[in-house]
């Protein structure tokens, strides 16, 4: 991929009850779609300690993949919410934080 050609991201906001088993439910349904996320990360609610927020952004899905996920993360049964939304990342920023992270 050249540098003017940047990649979709795609990101999941999961509202969830804060449950112990909520981050391993949301995370399987990603599993079985062969799906590693670029990132991952849960907290509570401020407003609302007994919901937890789930964000997970995956890089490089096919088409329509996107949409599976979110139709199958609606039916893991501690969720109560999925977000879904795009972003573009530049590949020639993405080199530049992993040449970072390796030093």
């Amino acid at each position: 991929m050249s540098p003017q050609n940047p990649q979709r991201v795609d990101c999941f906001s999961v509202f969830t009850a804060a449950d112990p088993s909520a981050l391993l439910r949301v995370l399987e349904v990603f599993s079985l779609f062969g799906v590693i996320p670029e990132r991952c990360h849960s907290s509570r609610l401020e407003a609302d300690q007994d919901q937890l927020v789930i964000d997970i952004q995956a890089a490089g899905l096919p088409a329509g993949r996107a949409a599976q996920l979110v139709r199958r993360l609606d039916r893991v049964i501690t969720v109560t919410q999925v977000l879904h939304s795009e972003r573009l990342e530049a590949e020639r920023f993405r080199a530049g934080k992993l040449q970072a992270r390796a030093a």
